[in-house]
């Protein structure tokens, strides 16, 4: 897991407990979970099939009066060649 890390904080990936702002809605979220998955897919060169790293984040809506994990919640999947997370969101507190 250390390599994944390494690439995460590369990334630019906040950390659980971090707080980042949807670019789009100007709306703030605490990052909830974040874990590594491994989805298989065919090479589209060679047919066979590979291991592809990717890395699930769930972010759940911050409002004023509401317990943590209560209310809208969301998760995006990112692969290593994916770099719309900072496109789409900033991240603005860490703990």
């Amino acid at each position: 897991m250390n390599g994944f890390e390494e690439i995460l904080r590369q990334k630019g990936f906040p950390r659980v407990g971090d707080v980042v702002r949807s670019r789009k809605h100007n709306s703030l979220w605490r990052v909830m979970d974040r874990e590594v998955w491994r989805r298989v897919e065919e090479d589209p060169l060679t047919r066979e099939t590979r291991v592809v790293p990717t890395f699930y984040v769930s972010f759940w809506r911050i409002k004023p009066g509401v317990a943590p994990g209560v209310g809208h919640m969301l998760g995006h999947v990112y692969t290593l060649n994916d770099d719309s997370f900072s496109s789409t969101w900033e991240v603005v507190s860490f703990h």
